[in-house]
């Protein structure tokens, strides 16, 4: 009974009749122009849309969606963005927009449509330090001094990696600790840190918003960098150092840290190469 299951399975597939949900990467943001045709009259209409899937595990705010090509595309204010409610995460938002292609086209043309989609993202991690003293590490045998949240996803990730493992006081002042800090851009779009304005001016393009907060206070901690950060290396990596101490270890002091980043996210779309045909053409 499987066999046969899945040989009509295999035989819908082939005819074309069944089309299989694409698997999506967790906590990812998608973004996808459509066109109703590809292949159109002179004088027709044409049907587009650009979708936006949200499966970060955050809030998208401020959406706006833009079309542009064509003098026909342009007319009738069709390049003004348009604006949405926030888009919550695990739900999908379609923009629409309906254009006429010239009516006058004597030969077979062919055109293309461009678009892009901005937004408010931001992303945490927030960091648990864990440092104990040396009688209270020959007690156990060893110690986790760093755990992390999960990501919230979205297409920038904050990584931290620590340059030490264990985190062992021989002096019950203060215990010190150097970490990395790693901002990559894993999409297909670029931040600018114009978060509260989506303007996205040419200087504030590659850039983030990044700051830290402790969320306990026997801990001191400073950064290399703080405020906008540029992405350097093919635009799309961010790289510094932050060091402090843990104070007052007495047996054991777990302190916590969290870091943020906020950026408004451009990705731009191409469409397929659409032909335009004139009436009667064959």
């Amino acid at each position: 009974m499987k066999k046969l299951t899945l040989l009509l399975l295999l035989i819908l597939l082939l005819a074309g009749c069944v089309q299989l949900p694409i698997q999506q990467e967790a906590k990812d943001v998608k973004v996808e122009l459509r066109l109703d045709s590809t292949n159109l009259q002179a004088g027709s209409k044409l049907g587009i849309s650009l979708l936006i899937e949200n499966y970060a595990n955050f809030d998208i705010l401020n959406s706006t969606a833009r079309i542009y090509g064509p003098s026909w595309v342009n007319e009738e204010e069709k390049s003004v963005p348009s604006y949405m409610l926030p888009l919550r995460k695990g739900s999908a938002y379609e923009f629409n927009w309906i254009v006429k292609v010239p009516s006058e086209e004597k030969y077979k043309k062919y055109y293309q449509i461009f678009s892009y989609v901005k937004y408010n993202a931001y992303n945490f991690k927030r960091i648990v330090i864990t440092g104990v003293s040396y009688e209270y590490y020959r007690r156990v045998g060893s110690v986790q001094s760093f755990s992390f949240s999960d990501s919230l996803g979205g297409p920038l990730e904050i990584e931290i990696v620590p340059y030490k493992s264990e985190l062992i006081a021989h002096d019950e002042e203060k215990l010190p600790f150097k970490f990395a800090v790693i901002i990559r851009n894993k999409g297909s779009g670029k931040p600018c840190s114009d978060y509260a304005s989506l303007n996205c001016s040419e200087d504030t393009f590659n850039e983030v918003l990044f700051g830290f907060r402790n969320e306990t206070s026997q801990i001191e901690i400073e950064c290399e960098k703080k405020g906008e950060i540029a992405l350097i290396k093919s635009k799309d990596y961010a790289h510094f150092d932050c060091i402090g101490n843990l104070t007052q270890v007495k047996d054991v002091s777990t302190q916590i840290v969290e870091f943020w980043i906020n950026y408004t996210y451009i990705e731009t779309l191409t469409s397929p190469q659409i032909s335009v045909e004139p009436v009667g053409f064959h």
